[in-house]
């Protein structure tokens, strides 16, 4: 934490105010300007002695208390903090009125910081909120203030500080942190009275919103419980494939117990699961909910897994005003049943408006050919992004499907081609006899074409290319000029020509199995596009093979493990756990556990208040996938995947927009 106050200030504009008479110095303003220079560049040393002598160029010099503030920040930067303290103390003493005033005390504040004379830092804080002209000078104390009382302060010196305090914004920050130190030592009574002091008239949004935090849970307890509803079949020992994915997904959820509780402080929020076998039968899940919804204590649900158990638990847990997130399932229209229905998995609708939406947003892209497969779920994503980019202006040029198991899709592509070609036509005026190549000549001439440009290209043949000058205006001009063209399809049947009027050919495919096919066909068609592919085309080993016609692929993917401390730490937590490597369904449940776990250290307590947390979730990086819950409560979130060079990489996240 000390570490986040080093550099807390910034460049302030260095004016300069005083009551004693000073006068411009040429040689000072040059050594102020370059210790500057210096300091940005980090060049503490070299600064140091630059701001030195711009303040003894000139007895009383324009830049001298310039220079001895910007002295002192660079001896902080030394971790000179005595020598700091010397020159901030001197300006004081010279120049009381000077503009600065609020960057010396701050400077001298943080000087004492660092020698950990804390009483000292505070009381310079304090005096900077109240003379600061400067709003980040004044949020800046505000935060130091509040960091001091969380550390290092005591309850009773906190107290003390609250009784001779003249500053409302001080007292409300010393307020929150005191109210939530007591609340965590069990002083309940006492952290009420400070909340009824708190003035939120004048507070910033996030002491609100923690005060707020605050009183929820002191109103409701400390303790929540979250239902778990997931078809574990334990009545069989049958091992099926619902009741291993059932199991990996509660092996998750209570992996994300286990880490938050191994790190639970006095006083945060206890959480508890109540978990239930579905048994794959609806009467059973309505019970299940029915039996729920009387425990006010519980305020919400994780599960089913698959949709058509969500969607049954979703009609009675809207019923019940519970909020209720499925991990996994995928099916349209789940989330629609109501505002307590969350789907923390893409459904294929959402997956093909997000990569529309990168294609036309980010791709660029005007003219889009589709090239997918007819099986149901692609042909939904297709389906989606087809309406998606229409309405974001985009042209779809063309629309293929094709069956599962053809692996023959050259009329496809070729098909690709030719709608790629009549994209660019070219409009050909005939030239017949003298008098009339004289009279298009003069009538293009009327448009400012120069003659000579007309006439070298009326000497390569008795044709003029009307495309080789207009361009896409060709067919306009040719109508303005009552001219008799002849549209053409040039290059139709030459392949060495490539396609460059499509942008992005979208592919969405049923199974990796599908990437060689496809990919080799769009090579040899010579279709220059940006290939963006679906989640299937995540398949190193299949892109690997085929890496002659992948190279550039783009893809979007709701799966992506980025390997840094925290996931290494809880794969081998779950390693050590179970003696095996985690799952993408274990990941699943783990993801949304701590994505509730998250709203409920936020202060969302309450079943209203978790629905509505949940709706506003914006990015949350889980260990799998990244979900964001603001479209339809829907996650909207896919990770912008390229295979290049033989590397799978994420080029970014990107949310439905």
């Amino acid at each position: 934490m000390k570490q986040f106050f080093i550099f807390i200030w910034f460049f302030t504009s260095l004016l300069f105010s005083q009551e004693v008479e000073v006068y411009f110095n040429q040689v000072a303003e040059n050594n102020f300007l370059l210790g500057m220079r210096q300091y940005a560049q980090k060049d503490f040393k070299t600064a140091l002695q630059s701001f030195e002598q711009s303040k003894l160029s000139f007895p009383m010099n324009h830049r001298i208390t310039a220079a001895m503030i910007m002295e002192a920040k660079t001896l902080y930067a030394l971790k000179e903090y005595e020598l700091a303290t010397e020159v901030c103390d001197s300006l004081v003493n010279q120049f009381p009125s000077s503009l600065y005033m609020e960057d010396v005390l701050f400077t001298r504040g943080m000087c004492y910081y660092n020698q950990t004379l804390y009483e000292k830092t505070y009381r310079e804080m304090e005096n900077v909120v109240l003379v600061a002209q400067q709003r980040l000078n004044k949020e800046h104390s505000i935060k130091v203030i509040e960091h001091l009382a969380t550390e290092f302060f005591s309850i009773p010196q906190i107290d003390s500080l609250l009784d001779v305090s003249t500053n409302e914004e001080i007292k409300n920050v010393l307020m929150v942190v005191q109210s939530e130190r007591l609340f965590q030592n069990g002083n309940i009574d006492e952290a009420k009275d400070l909340i009824d002091k708190f003035n939120p008239n004048i507070a910033e949004q996030r002491l609100i919103f923690r005060i707020n935090r605050l009183k929820s849970r002191i109103e409701k307890g400390n303790a929540v419980r979250i239902g778990v509803l997931l078809p574990l079949l334990s009545s069989t020992s049958v091992e099926t494939r619902e009741k291993k994915i059932a199991l990996e997904v509660l092996e998750g959820v209570q992996l994300a117990i286990s880490d938050y509780e191994e790190r639970t402080v006095p006083g945060q929020v206890t959480v508890e699961l109540d978990i239930k076998d579905s048994e794959k039968d609806s009467a059973k899940i309505l019970s299940i909910i029915s039996e729920w919804s009387v425990n006010n204590n519980l305020v919400g649900i994780v599960g089913p897994v698959f949709s058509n158990e969500t969607i049954h638990a979703a009609k009675t847990s809207q019923a019940f005003s519970i909020p209720i997130i499925s991990p996994t399932a995928t099916d349209e229209g789940i989330s629609s049943i109501g505002q307590f229905v969350f789907q923390a998995n893409s459904t294929n609708g959402s997956r093909g408006k997000v990569l529309a939406q990168y294609a036309v947003n980010i791709l660029g892209a005007k003219n889009i050919a589709i090239l997918g497969s007819a099986q149901p779920y692609t042909s939904l994503q297709a389906d989606s992004f087809i309406v998606e980019a229409k309405r974001l202006g985009a042209r779809i040029v063309i629309d293929r499907r094709y069956k599962k198991g053809e692996s023959d899709l050259r009329s496809y592509v070729r098909a690709i081609r030719d709608a790629a070609a009549n994209l660019q036509p070219e409009y050909i005026v005939a030239l017949r006899g003298k008098a009339e190549t004289t009279e298009i000549t003069r009538r293009l001439v009327s448009l400012g074409i120069r003659f000579s440009l007309i006439d070298s290209i009326i000497a390569r043949g008795a044709s003029l290319n009307l495309t080789a000058i207009f361009g896409d205006s060709a067919q306009k001009v040719a109508d303005q000029l009552k001219l008799t063209v002849k549209r053409v399809i040039p290059y139709l049947d030459s392949l060495q020509y490539p396609v460059t009027s499509i942008d992005v050919v979208y592919c969405p495919i049923s199974n990796s199995h599908e990437i060689g096919v496809l990919s080799s066909q769009l090579t040899f068609y010579n279709i220059k596009a940006t290939v963006l592919g679906s989640g299937d085309w995540y398949d190193a080993n299949e892109l690997d093979l085929n890496k002659r016609y992948t190279n550039g692929i783009i893809f979007g993917s709701d799966r992506w493990v980025d390997r840094n401390e925290q996931t290494n730490r809880i794969f081998t937590k779950y390693a050590q756990r179970y003696g095996r490597t985690m799952s993408e369904n274990v990941m699943f449940g783990y993801d949304v556990m701590t994505l509730i776990i998250r709203q409920f250290k936020d202060g969302a307590l309450t079943r209203e208040q978790l629905a509505e947390a949940l709706k506003n979730v914006t990015e949350f990086t889980g260990i799998r996938n990244t979900i964001s819950l603001t479209k339809d409560r829907v996650n909207s979130s896919m990770h912008i995947l390229e295979y290049k060079n033989g590397v799978v990489s994420k080029l970014q996240t990107f949310s439905y927009q």
